[in-house]
């Protein structure tokens, strides 16, 4: 059953124009066809009914009790790349129930973003995310941020903090235990020539843990997935 992110304001179901274009004319859904919302605000998802399309209705019935979302806040930093990277890497962390998406500017970043190039983008980020929660039966679009300087991630720390670090390749740490008793984690991912020592070094300060996603070194669109298919296995588990 497709679903919608929608606002909900004295019980009037409030669409996108975007969405009402998907639902008529994409989906070309009519009057008595069921599909399920969920409110921006509350995050509550519910079963609707169309009562008709011209213009669009749809009238509110029973909430659909659900538990999909991760058990803590996951929060991914992922360092600026190519631009289908950053699209993939949002649909994917989306998919794997990223609360939080923060891109920030690494020393070895080949892309580089001011805030007002990151403005421009921001809405196909984010149209990205919301099909991606959509698609997946989430009850949440990830929030989307951008960094110009690594050492604003000081800004935006959770309760455990993660980095993986191609210098600890072949290292282990027990994300089990890592993971118990903290309600917030947080990974972040380096650009494609990776963490300069500099960065690594604040990082730690910071307290961020080094871990390790392997003997291999991996794309850094591959280290995001892998380790945010990692966390979500644990957290679900």
């Amino acid at each position: 059953m497709q679903r919608y992110f929608v606002n909900i304001e004295n019980h009037h179901v409030i669409f996108s124009q975007d969405d009402i274009f998907h639902i008529t004319k994409v989906m070309r859904m009519k009057s008595g066809d069921y599909i399920q919302i969920v409110d921006n605000l509350s995050h509550k998802t519910y079963l609707g009914v169309i009562k008709s399309t011209s213009p669009l209705d749809v009238d509110i019935q029973e909430p659909i009790l659900e538990d999909v979302e991760l058990s803590k806040d996951v929060t991914l930093f992922f360092a600026l790349a190519k631009s289908d990277k950053i699209d993939f890497v949002i649909q994917k962390a989306t998919e794997l129930g990223a609360k939080r998406i923060i891109l920030f500017q690494g020393k070895r970043s080949i892309v580089k973003y001011t805030q007002a190039d990151f403005a421009r983008k921001k809405d196909r980020y984010i149209s990205i995310a919301k099909e991606a929660s959509e698609q997946c039966h989430r009850q949440y679009i990830p929030e989307i941020s951008y960094l110009e300087n690594i050492k604003l991630v000081s800004n935006h720390l959770s309760e455990l903090n993660l980095f993986a670090y191609e210098l600890e390749a072949g290292k282990s740490t027990e994300l089990n235990t890592l993971l118990d008793n903290v309600n917030s984690v947080s990974i972040i991912i380096g650009p494609e020539g990776g963490f300069d020592e500099a960065e690594a070094g604040y990082l730690k300060s910071l307290n961020f843990t080094p871990i390790s996603l392997g003997k291999r070194i991996l794309r850094c669109e591959t280290a995001a997935v892998y380790a945010l298919s990692v966390i979500s296995h644990l957290l679900d588990k």
